[in-house]
């Protein structure tokens, strides 16, 4: 019956995706639910790396469509259109009255210099611009994976080169050169394949992906071959479907399906406030009363803290701040907490203790769950009840559902 309803709902409420979209599932799908589901709107600051790979692009993108009608500019009016393009930016951030963020020691100069430099390093490589035909640039495509799962993006430029042969052609402006390891990029390419297999199948015998790191003046180029489309299909239905599935549960009421994903970016969301993560950062250092006085709950985490790497002898005095942080965690619903030293991650998980296992093997046999659950531990039941294969309902009284709490310490 719930595999009939995740079914109905998905068929229902299907959407089209993005690869920026599904890249911030797999980030964290707590942040995924803020923008796509809450549609929290926050206000993003611009920065000089975005109008630096805007501008660059606006610049190459008229360059091919000058090729496009046989009139190919010369370096300077590339480096015009880059400048004009770059002003038009920084003007509307201005008129906005919107600050723009420079990371490190770096000025706006750099940036402008570094455009400059990217654009003729580039001009002089490929000039005069031979041997290829500009099927698009910037073409905002739609594409299948399967029957009811669609994906959109915009492709930098697409070529069609010798009698046979696409190529997908993407700029990339960032500092930071990927590793050999990270195929992050090429899985992007790969989807992008798929839409032109779809679109312009007649027309080619082999599909190529191109990626121009500009800050390096290195080109990677790999062939997109049936396999490597159909691999990347398969992972990218797959995570659909991940995602599909926690809608449907938030949707049922199940307002914590999309959970939290600490990683590196942390630091950097703009949903900090309100992510139960971080969340604690923004309150004010509340007092509690206990049997040494009052103290401050960034005191009992640092405590705590220090507690926890001292011997057995102090357990009882941890369990006791331990009493004191849970009852604080219930009632301000967060998944971290700040000491002046020491930070506490917040772990919940929900068990079901069993209380009569005769009558709940009947039960589940009747449901045809038996053979799926014949320990029919706590792990196994709350297995079938994530996976949507048994309502919780289902169980009445013999079987309930509690959440425990654990911390696990470390350094702020």
């Amino acid at each position: 019956m719930i595999n009939e309803m995740v079914l109905n709902f998905k068929f229902k409420h299907m959407s089209i995706y993005s690869f920026s979209q599904t890249n911030l599932f797999e980030q964290c799908p707590r942040k995924y639910q803020y923008k796509y589901i809450d549609k929290i709107e926050k206000e993003f600051e611009s920065s000089p790396d975005l109008i630096l790979g805007q501008s660059v692009h606006g610049a190459l993108e008229r360059l091919y469509n000058q090729i496009n009608i046989f009139k190919i500019p010369n370096e300077n009016e590339v480096l015009e259109k880059f400048k004009l393009l770059r002003d038009s930016e920084f003007e509307k951030l201005k008129n906005q009255s919107k600050e723009i963020k420079i990371k490190g020691d770096q000025t706006l100069e750099d940036y402008i210099r570094r455009g400059n430099e990217y654009i003729k390093i580039y001009y002089k490589k490929f000039y005069p611009f031979e041997g290829v035909k500009i099927v698009s640039t910037e073409d905002n495509m739609i594409f299948s994976l399967d029957h009811n799962k669609q994906f959109r993006w915009i492709i930098d430029r697409l070529d069609k080169q010798w009698q046979d042969t696409f190529v997908i052609n993407d700029y990339k402006t960032n500092k930071n050169l990927p590793t050999q390891d990270k195929e992050h990029y090429f899985e992007q390419l790969s989807l992008y394949a798929i839409w032109i297999s779809q679109k312009y199948a007649k027309y080619y015998k082999t599909i190529k992906a191109r990626l121009f790191y500009l800050h390096f003046d290195i080109v990677d180029e790999r062939e997109v071959t049936e396999e490597i489309m159909e691999k990347v299909k398969n992972k990218y239905i797959w995570i659909v479907d991940q995602i599909e599935n926690k809608k449907f549960a938030y949707n049922m009421w199940d307002k914590k399906s999309f959970e939290c994903k600490e990683n590196g970016l942390c630091r950097y969301c703009e949903y900090m406030s309100i992510c139960p993560l971080r969340s604690h950062m923004k309150y004010d250092d509340e007092i509690v009363v206990w049997e040494l006085g009052e103290k401050t709950i960034k005191w009992l985490v640092d405590e705590y803290v220090s507690l926890s790497k001292s011997e057995s002898d102090a357990k009882a005095q941890k369990e006791n701040i331990k009493e004191i942080l849970i009852d604080y965690v219930n009632k301000h619903d967060v998944l971290k907490l700040f000491g002046n030293q020491s930070k506490l991650s917040i772990s919940k998980s929900e068990n079901i203790s069993i209380k009569d296992k005769e009558v709940l093997k009947e039960i589940l046999e009747k449901l045809g769950l038996l053979n799926e659950a014949m320990e029919i531990d706590r792990f196994k039941l709350m297995k079938l009840i994530k996976d949507w294969k048994l309502d919780e309902s289902k169980l009445e009284w013999w079987a309930e559902k509690n959440v425990s709490i654990s911390f696990r310490w470390g350094k702020l």
